[in-house]
């Protein structure tokens, strides 16, 4: 199942920078079981745009701070694109 493989590469691709990023870990676990809970296909883009869509909303600068660092681990790796 592709969904599952992209989900299980980035948090792959998140576990082996160790504790440096636990809170966008904790972010990422959050917001697949969202996805997951209302249905929505669970791959890189729509993870990227979930985190868009909590960045345009979040007033917090220390989440936003977390979300942009999570949004551009992701980013760096998007297995689900051709040829990659």
């Amino acid at each position: 199942m592709r969904e599952t493989n992209t989900v299980a590469h980035i948090q792959a691709c998140l576990m082996v920078k160790g504790d440096r990023y636990a809170l966008q870990k904790e972010t990422l676990y959050d917001i697949i079981h969202n996805l997951i809970y209302i249905g929505a296909p669970v791959n890189n883009k729509t993870i990227m745009r979930h985190i868009m869509n909590q960045l345009m909303v979040e007033n917090n600068a220390e989440r936003q701070e977390i979300l942009r660092v999570l949004l551009q681990l992701i980013v760096g790796y998007t297995p689900d694109d051709p040829g990659v």
